[in-house]
């Protein structure tokens, strides 16, 4: 069946692309503001010259009712001035960036230029920029497109909480700014243009030889250097390119490396507030005796849970201090503790493209792209793990009691203010001490073919076949923790200053090997595996004819198959079945790594901020964990079904085929006035296969398709030479994330409670109508002031949903349970399920000016600035009962404000900027807890960068830019009234010296 289904439609459509035979010409000649080529209604300016050092670019094309000589500029005020061109000639809503020159892109990272962009919001991970929100909608609902070519790249995060990406969303991180030319950012859609995004379609264009004709060739170097941890580190950046035969053969070569080792020092509590009475609650004033839930949503249930009594004349609680925070509505932190993120980074890029122009009517273009992106992480943390255990079950020696978690904590002091836990002091509390190790290495890989022949004197055929690969190999991934029972006098105190960074005193000094176990039956030993491939193979046919001096035709046609495979393994022994110190000859002192300090985030003072963390290296070693075996001192094989891993082994399939009709038209009319823009339809088949686990291993296959019509239209009237305005209106749709449409899931019970995550191949794709005005007023040479309106109705869209159950009545496979586990074992269950969405609506502001009308060095200056304003209203379910409570919140990542400012300064030597980008707090998750309307979100940002280059020469520049220079903190925060600390994190400011020598 699966190679029928492959030939039918594959196979059929390919032939029907190539008869049609479509596509758009491209000039062989020099281009000084490349665009992506599969969009003919992006051209660059025909006027302008090539650039060199010689003959810079004039800031606008000329047109009628120009007057005056051309004001030139060179390097940024050239780049913003042809990526004005790319805007003011397009139908649609656009936005572009260019590189000043070759091998010369604006910013250190593709997202922190983009982030200039109105409407663009970005997520920093390790202090660059790594996955884009625009208009409101993030990675998964954009498209990015590398040379023409879909692309999804899978990593892991560089720091705290950034997990692997197994969506749709491209991640920045992976590439190099300095490997492309230009971005152009595509907010409206036409028919022409890909389906698949609700928010944007963004172009990544790398170098090209026909772009600077004859030998071009630029070397650059830098010395980087990370005030947090005072590392230093290197960045070289190549090019190379030239022309031959005449301007008919060209080749490009370029590549970049960089190292790095970033730091995240965090207060965090990663597993989310919840109510007082979770995981059983805390031990009763008379230990042992039946309670109820004081929240609903907890239970309604009484129960009795193990606790140790103490001795003197409280042996459960004290009574007010009990009675305070066992109340209904009051929440407290989970896993509240500090912990430092580590990795070392190794970033290598390579691009190389072959153009040939055959005759004067055609140009072939062979495009290749590498990138490997490797990581080696470790995660050291400590938290008092009590508060997010509950019922223990008696083994290995250990009763039920010694391994309960909050039940056996006795409430000794409590504050409550506003309904969250603010200060509190515990007996009874066990803490936890964490290292984790993680290798890992992503490698991309794409290649397309481009060839581009004009069809007589009025047609233009393009076909483009590419594919791409982007595979992230975790070979390694390792966790050991060290843990202390039942310790009195633990506070915890988020008052007043505290807030951010509360203080967490254990009671006893953490960084002391001796005051630390390794208990077998509670610690840890694990081991994973893990694999995630996306392969995209891509044909897209293309044709356009002039059916008059004022109407153009266009049809073609686009076949995508996309494959997603995700592979993992873990330990098949229980974690917690770990061997004794003393069988291999050894104490905590001989396998723990030296005390860190976390001292760079403002911790209270008093706090339990120096801490011991387990030696990975010299676990492994001491029990041979690696050989993957039964050892003499336990089981350390992996594998996959039967375990917890086994939800994680899942695959999708999936196949588009999308032809598209459109009408372009250019019409003059009175007064001088033109009338640019395009309608057309695109219909796209989707075809859908998912495989995964259920049970105890079976394997389930899914098969599913459905079809979506998609009109687009696109008006510009340019009322003056130098006024536009701009209407546009579309279907759009975007699929599901891959990760989302499997079957089976991920199924975890190390610890109570127990947690699930399974997919919903199911899931139609989030549908919307979008709507866009504007207007642009290009009052003066390499200037603009613009506004623009959007709004977007979303009539399908797809949540995440939790909820709470026991593991039996789940359904979920027993077989994954240890005879010690009770399968009456609470468990969270998470899942993907349509709802109907809601509305995004907002405006964008745009000024860019350089300040040619000031006198003497004044004209060198000049401003970037934009401002977006965005409403949006989206119906959240609270569970998965269909008929439960719903709740009205803003769409998740959402700045309802965001602006962005550059003030730069640029002669014939020197040039200098500062940009700042603020964005207001915004919505992470929703809900913050299964039933509970309520979410979590991030307070507001400002991120001030700079740059500084210095023109020694015609040919050597040198360099100095800064990221980060406020040292802007990650901080999140649980509920909107509570306002409980979830992370706050830095990772320091960044600066960049060096040189760059141009051939």
């Amino acid at each position: 069946m699966r190679n029928r289904y492959h030939r039918r439609y594959a196979t059929g459509s390919a032939t029907t692309a190539l008869a049609i035979a479509l596509a758009m010409p491209m000039t062989a000649g020099a281009q000084n503001t490349p665009v992506s080529p599969q969009d003919p209604a992006i051209t660059a300016p025909a006027q302008q010259p090539t650039p060199t050092d010689q003959q810079p670019l004039p800031t606008t094309a000329p047109g009628p009712g120009d007057q005056g000589p051309d004001i030139v500029v060179t390097g940024f005020r050239q780049s913003l001035a042809s990526a004005i061109q790319i805007k003011k000639q397009s139908a649609g809503v656009v936005d572009a960036i260019n590189a000043a020159d070759i091998a010369d892109f604006p910013d250190a990272n593709l997202a922190d230029s983009l982030q200039r962009i109105p409407g663009i919001s970005i997520e920093r991970d390790g202090g660059e920029g790594r996955t884009v929100t625009v208009r409101g909608l993030g990675g998964d609902f954009s498209r990015t497109r590398f040379n023409g070519i879909e692309a999804i790249s899978a990593t892991t995060g560089s720091t705290l909480g950034a997990g692997v990406n197994r969506g749709r969303a491209f991640d920045y991180s992976v590439f190099a700014s300095e490997l492309f030319n230009s971005i152009v950012v595509r907010k409206t859609q036409s028919a022409e243009v890909d389906e698949g995004s609700l928010g944007a379609t963004i172009d990544l264009q790398t170098g090209r030889p026909f772009d600077n004709p004859g030998f071009q060739a630029a070397l650059s170097g830098q010395a980087a250097y990370y005030d947090i941890n005072k590392k230093v580190a290197p960045r070289l950046v190549g090019l190379i390119s030239n022309t031959f035969a005449d301007g008919r053969i060209g080749v490009l070569l370029s590549a970049a490396y960089n190292k790095r080792v970033t730091q995240e020092d965090a207060y965090s509590n990663t597993a989310l507030t919840d109510f007082s009475d979770l995981n059983n609650g805390f031990c009763p004033v008379v230990p042992n005796t039946p309670t109820t839930p004081v929240n609903p949503l907890i239970g309604t249930a009484p129960r009795t849970s193990p606790c140790i009594a103490s001795t003197g004349a409280n042996p459960g609680s004290t009574p007010a201090a009990y009675n305070t925070i066992n109340q209904p509505g009051v929440f407290v932190p989970r896993l509240p503790g500090y912990g430092r993120f580590l990795n070392k980074q190794e970033r290598l890029g390579l691009t190389g493209t072959v153009q040939f122009k055959p005759t004067d009517t055609s140009v072939i273009t062979l495009d290749a792209a590498y990138s490997r992106y490797n990581q080696d992480k470790n995660d050291l943390a400590t938290n008092p793990i009590s508060l997010n255990r509950g019922a223990g079950v008696a083994t290995a020696g250990l009763t039920a009691a010694q391994l309960s978690g909050r039940p056996n904590m006795k409430v000794r002091n409590a504050i409550v203010e506003n309904g969250q836990l603010v200060y509190g002091v515990f007996d009874g509390t066990d803490f936890s001490v964490t290292n984790s190790h993680d290798i890992s290495t992503t490698e991309f890989y794409q290649v397309d073919l481009h060839i581009e022949q004009e069809v007589g004197d009025h047609g233009h055929a393009s076909i483009l076949y590419g594919q791409s690969d982007s595979v992230l190999d975790n070979p390694y991934s390792r966790l050991v923790t060290f843990s202390r029972f039942d310790g009195n006098g633990f506070v915890y105190d988020a008052r007043g200053d505290n807030k951010t960074t509360p203080l967490v005193n254990y009671g006893f000094d953490a960084a002391n090997p001796s005051n630390w176990e390794y208990q077998n039956g509670y610690d840890n030993i694990r081991e994973f595996t893990s694999r995630v491939t996306n392969r995209l193979r891509n044909l897209k046919a293309d044709f356009k004819y002039e059916l008059s001096d004022e109407l153009t035709g266009k049809i073609g046609i686009a076949i995508k198959r996309f494959t997603f495979i995700s592979e993992r393994q873990q330990r098949i022994a229980s974690t917690t079945v770990i061997p004794t110190l003393a069988s291999a000859g050894l104490s905590i002192a001989d396998v723990s790594l030296p005390a860190i300090t976390i001292d760079t985030i403002g911790i209270p003072a008093g706090s339990s901020n120096s801490f011991i963390v387990p030696d990975i290296d010299k676990i492994m070693a001491a029990y041979n964990v690696d050989c993957y075996c039964i050892n003499q001192f336990g089981d350390f094989r992996i594998g996959s079904v039967g375990t917890g891993a086994q939800g994680d082994n899942r695959a999708v399939v999936e196949q588009d085929i999308s032809p598209y009709i459109q009408l372009d038209w250019k019409m003059e009319l009175g007064n001088g006035m033109t009338l640019r823009g395009d309608a057309g339809l695109r219909y796209a088949k989707t075809y859908q296969r998912s495989r995964g686990f259920v049970g105890t291993g079976t394997p389930v296959r899914v098969k599913r398709n459905y079809d979506d019509f998609l009109p687009a239209l696109n008006a510009a009237l340019d009322i003056t030479p130098k006024v536009t305005v701009r209407a546009a209106a579309a279907s759009v749709m975007s699929r599901p994330s891959l990760g989302f449409l499997t079957p089976g899931g991920s199924i975890g019970t190390a610890q109570s409670p127990f947690t699930a995550t399974v997919g919903n191949p199911q899931l139609d794709p989030y549908r919307a109508t979008n709507i866009d005005a504007s207007a642009e007023w290009y009052f003066a040479p390499g200037a603009i002031l613009s506004a623009g309106y959007f709004y977007k109705d979303i009539a399908s869209f797809v949540q995440q949903v939790s909820s709470t159950t026991s593991y039996a009545a789940a359904g979920l496979p027993l077989g994954l349970l240890t005879p010690a586990q009770d399968p009456n074992t609470t468990t969270n269950i998470t899942s993907y399920v349509n709802t109907t969405g809601g509305k995004i609506k907002g405006f964008e502001l745009q000024y860019q000016q350089p300040f040619t009308f000031l006198p003497s060095f004044l004209s060198n200056f000049g401003t970037i600035l934009n401002y977006t304003h965005i409403k949006s209203n989206i119906r959240y379910i609270l569970t998965t009962n269909a008929s439960g409570p719903t709740l009205i919140a803003p769409l998740t990542n959402v700045s309802p404000n965001a602006a962005n400012a550059t003030f730069y300064y640029e002669d014939r030597r020197l040039s200098a900027r500062v940009s700042l980008a603020y964005r207001d707090e915004y919505v992470r998750q929703v809900p913050l807890r299964s039933g509970l309307a309520d979410y979590t979100g991030s307070y507001s940002t400002t991120n001030v960068d700079a740059s500084l280059s210095y023109k020694l020469t015609d040919g050597l520049t040198l360099s100095l830019d800064a990221i980060n220079l406020t040292n802007q903190a990650t901080s999140y925060w649980d509920g909107v009234a509570l306002r409980d600390q979830q992370v706050y994190s830095k990772t320091g400011r960044q600066f960049f010296a060096g040189a760059r020598y141009k051939f």
